[in-house]
């Protein structure tokens, strides 16, 4: 007999959209990850979205996404895809690679994740990264 408590982990999850400001489409985006990570046995622990906007510089829901990982506070991200991220190649590098350090793992939810890396020419980035996963 064991008196030793047993501590139940819930990977924390973070789920993030970028859409068009106050439209349904990005509602029902932010539903359907917020459904795939909770069936999957994640809580969720943040989520963030950014307008998307003509001339946009800033991407305030990216930036709470990246402090969250960079403090440590989350295990796993739900994406529709790797564009939620960012457009730019250069950038979407920087974000995996930032990611990956951490052990953050990405869930993409539309696409197969090896396929949109290869979408974006960075299916080297992530060689023998185990810990990121397309669903």
């Amino acid at each position: 007999m064991s008196t030793a408590k047993e501590i139940l982990h819930h990977p924390r999850a973070w789920v993030y959209a970028r859409g068009i400001g106050g439209s349904p489409a990005l509602h029902e985006r932010f539903d359907a990850l917020r459904r795939s990570a909770l069936r999957e046995g994640y809580e969720i622990v943040g989520q963030s979205s950014d307008a998307r906007q003509r001339f946009a510089v800033r991407y305030p829901g990216r930036a709470a996404l990246l402090r969250a990982v960079r403090k440590g506070l989350v295990d796993d991200v739900f994406v529709t895809r790797l564009s939620q991220f960012s457009r730019k190649r250069s950038r979407l590098r920087r974000i995996l690679v930032r990611l990956q350090r951490k052990g953050v793992c990405v869930h993409t939810t539309e696409i197969d994740l090896r396929y949109d890396l290869y979408r974006h020419g960075l299916d080297n980035v992530l060689t023998g990264a185990s810990r990121f996963h397309a669903h």
